[in-house]
């Protein structure tokens, strides 16, 4: 190996940027599929079993085939150029698949299973190709890295890690940078660049192989079957933590792109030195059975750990970094996830390692046995994501569910234990007599035993993680009290009194809304049908509590279709809010449907008088794609002739920069825009964005008690255009918010930014006063000064919380003025 280090630090280099393209195709392809699919997480399951199922096939097949090439590394430029070649039809298939997506939708959309089943083989074609491709490069650069098969598991070990760094890579760049700078599009298009320099440089780099040498080695006469099973575990367990530690993560996290990316880039190199650190224990010959047991024991008890350690970290599930800047924040994500990860994986991780080289030994060739052990290990990897997202969630929950990943290990290790036998003696002295030697031999077959049975005792006993809390609540200061909680794939869902409220939380930190904003919440469902001269139909994406859909029904409309993410959600505004959501879940115009929201716009053909976003915290996840320009065309094309499209705006939670880029957004796809205030606070402010296809008129509220909400009217979201002219499109493409908005969240945190409320707020709506006019002149004359009233009374509000009472008073003398004799 000496005389060919130099072809294999270059080759190195070569795998290095293959696992950093692979990480960018899968975070692209995730991302893509979800907007096509829906970004619920079934959908996400399926496309990751399609991609991982690819993975598997792919190091099975080509570590079958990898011995008969003289040349491994022409065989590594060809899988490199495929994928490349595989990703470009990616482009052309995903445009097909989104003509084809409504048709699907009409024919499986009212069956879950059999639309699941579908979004599966749709991913599957689109996937599995690519997919095939790559995972035939770690078995093929194993089979050339080790012409000698002694070397097999050392230098196998060392292209694992170096690869999952390579990953680690395009999982930051993917995450952090690519899709803002170039666009997912283009970042794609990067992607294939990487693959396919790296089929030139191994092209360039190839020479004829030297044949394996199969010198005999001790493998402790182990089977084939065993080394099988501890790969398929370990690929069940390595997942099914990775779903399980995100989903406690996200406990105490913003939830963003960013901190999903940190964690991911967190594992991936903790399983990277996992693999560094098994090439030097088999370097300096540690026995690799005996380090694989000890392994599984010790990483199962810090799986079992974990939980009490993040509790402690967290002082029992705060939001970690609420006051700090943006790289403060990053740092304090990483690293209780490094000290409550790292430990265990750098353990565990070795476990496929440590199986390749007791293995050694196995199969025709080296390309082979890695073929066969990376592929059933992949397999296991969705077992693992399936098993953790939609069994061990659903059914005993979070922490329940670490503990039993925890009992998997020591099972495993008992398995192992039992399968394997004792190569020598542990009584090296000449004057043991045989009994003396049976008994040390039977001695250590039990403790052996004992070992696992031990750790297993202590996850059901001391430290028993079923009954650790998973809901904050503040019963002292807050009065709050848990009154149902639910856990399942998509989220943990609590209903929490608060005093004499209620509201729902989701992940612990994200509030969907409650009884204590009962009015505000109804009036966002109500304000924008009273808008319409005659609606029918009606659409609410986002359920929430409920109230705002139940604010609809305040009117004789014909049908309500409502759609929400979370089933649980569903459960809970049934259970908990039926009281304030009139009859919403009773009344036969309703239909409340578990779906993502966006996807059902896109599939459905059904065609609506009216359209609600309710409002979304703009740093989440997936959030930023309610905001783009794709969304509000799709929006546009399932609007009647006369239709409005209200997207209600947390500007609490949005920096001016945030709501400049959705405005422009906004206005690129609906010519007709106006500005609504859903209340009157200036701290807590909630504005509305009602957009139409044709000239919009207040003509709907000049007569009867809808009058009233003529306060609410801010003026014309066109008239004010050109504060948005430097501002760029949020598309699917280049999602701005997606990933603006959680770097201003931190911003603001240390005073850098602020939101749009107080003097921000109070600026933006006297810019749009003047145009007020203009959509008044059907209102009846009494009238015509109320929407000039509303601003007063809101300005009244910023002014007196600053404690410039006297300007306070003469806004609200103002207010009264304006409001008429009549209204005082």
């Amino acid at each position: 190996m000496r005389s060919s280090s130099r072809p294999l630090a270059s080759v190195a280099v070569l795998f290095f940027l293959t696992g950093m393209a692979a990480l960018i195709y899968e975070v692209l392809w995730l991302k893509e599929l979800g907007l096509l699919f829906g970004n619920t997480s079934q959908a996400m399951a399926t496309t990751l079993a399609a991609f991982f199922l690819g993975l598997a096939a792919g190091s099975h097949y080509w570590g079958r085939k990898v011995a008969a090439f003289r040349e491994p590394l022409k065989l590594y430029a060809g899988l490199e150029a495929a994928v490349a070649v595989c990703a470009a039809g990616y482009f052309i298939l995903l445009a097909a698949y989104g003509r084809l997506y409504p048709w699907v939708f009409d024919c499986c959309g009212n069956h879950a299973g059999l639309f699941t089943g579908v979004k599966f083989a749709l991913s599957l074609t689109i996937l599995f190709p690519p997919a095939f491709f790559m995972g035939g490069t770690l078995p093929v650069l194993s089979h050339f890295a080790a012409p000698n098969r002694n070397d097999l598991g050392r230098n196998t070990a060392l292209l694992y890690g170096i690869n999952t760094l390579g990953a680690v890579a395009g999982a930051l760049l993917a995450g952090f940078y690519l899709p803002v700078w170039l666009g997912f599009k283009a970042s794609y298009g990067l992607a294939m660049a990487i693959s396919l320099t790296v089929a030139a440089g191994a092209y360039v780099l190839s020479k004829p192989h030297t044949e394996q040498s199969r010198a005999p080695i001790e493998t402790g006469g182990i089977a084939f079957r065993p080394l099988a099973f501890i790969a398929f575990m370990s690929g069940l367990s390595m997942l099914a933590l990775q779903v399980l530690w995100g989903r406690m993560f996200a406990q105490v996290l913003q939830n963003s792109v960013y901190t999903f990316a940190l964690i991911l880039s967190v594992f991936l190199i903790c399983l990277a030195l996992s693999g560094f650190l098994a090439r030097w224990l088999i370097a300096v010959r540690f026995d690799a059975g005996k380090l694989l047991f000890g392994s599984l024991i010790i990483g199962g008890l810090l799986v079992n750990l974990g939980p009490f350690v993040f509790l402690a970290w967290t002082d029992e599930l705060h939001y970690i970094g609420s006051d700090v800047g943006w790289y403060a924040y990053l740092l304090q994500i990483a690293a209780p996830a490094a000290f409550i990860m790292g430990p265990p994986l750098l353990l565990l991780g070795m476990a496929l390692p440590l199986s390749i080289r007791l293995a050694q030994n196995h199969g025709p060739s080296g390309g082979t046995l890695v073929g066969q052990l990376v592929g059933i290990n992949t397999l296991g990897a969705i077992a693992g994501s399936i098993i953790a997202g939609f069994l061990i969630l659903e059914w005993i929950g979070l922490w329940a569910g670490i503990r039993l990943i925890a009992v998997l290990y020591f099972l495993t290790a008992t398995y192992w234990f039992s399968r394997t036998t004792e190569t020598a003696s542990n009584c090296r002295q000449p004057s043991c007599s045989d009994s003396q030697k049976s008994f040390e031999s039977d001695w250590r077959r039990r403790g052996g035993l004992y070992l696992p049975a031990i750790g297993i005792l202590l996850a059901v006993s001391v430290f028993d993680t079923g009954k650790l809390p998973l809901v904050k609540v503040d019963p002292v200061n807050e009065e709050e009290s848990l009154l149902a909680f639910w856990e399942s794939s998509a989220g943990t869902v609590a209903v929490i009194r608060r005093g004499e409220h209620l509201k729902i939380k989701v992940n612990n930190h994200y509030t969907l809304g409650g009884t204590g904003s009962f009015e505000l919440e109804q009036l966002t469902g109500s304000l924008p049908v009273a808008l319409h001269r005659e609606p029918r139909s009606v659409y609410v994406l986002g359920l929430g509590t409920g109230i705002t859909a139940g604010g609809v029904l305040k009117h004789p409309i014909q049908r309500l279709t409502v759609t929400e993410l979370l089933d649980d959600v569903v459960a809970a505004s049934d259970k908990y809010f039926g009281a304030y959501t009139n009859g919403l879940f009773y009344d036969p115009r309703v239909r409340v449907l578990h779906e993502d929201g966006r996807n059902y716009l896109r599939g459905a053909r059904e065609k609506f008088d009216v359209i609600i976003g309710d409002l979304f915290v703009p740093w989440e996840a997936g959030t930023g794609s309610l905001y783009s320009l794709d969304h509000f065309k799709t929006v546009s094309e399932r609007l009647n002739e006369n239709g409005l499209f209200m997207q209600w705006l947390p500007a609490y939670q949005l920096s001016q920069l945030e709501f400049d880029v959705i405005a422009k957004t906004f206005l690129e796809v609906f010519p007709y825009a106006t500005v609504w205030r859903a209340d009157f606070g200036a701290l807590r402010p909630v504005l509305g964005l009602l957009g139409s296809k044709s000239n919009q008129d207040l003509a709907a509220l000049s007569v009867g008690h809808h009058q009233k909400l003529l306060l609410h009217f801010a003026g014309d979201l066109v008239s004010i255009s050109s504060r948005f002219e430097q501002a760029r499109l949020n598309t699917d493409d280049r999602p701005i918010i997606e990933f603006s908005a959680p770097v201003s969240q931190r911003s603001i945190k240390t005073g850098r930014q602020e939101w749009l409320v107080g003097a921000e707020l109070i600026e933006l709506m006297e810019a749009l006063q003047p145009s007020v006019s203009d959509y008044i002149v059907d209102v009846s004359e009494p009238s015509m000064q109320w929407p000039q009233a509303g601003f007063n009374l809101q300005k009244a509000q910023w002014l007196r919380y600053q404690g410039r009472l006297k300007e306070a008073e003469q806004a609200m003398a103002n207010y009264r003025e304006l409001l008429g004799e009549e209204e005082q």
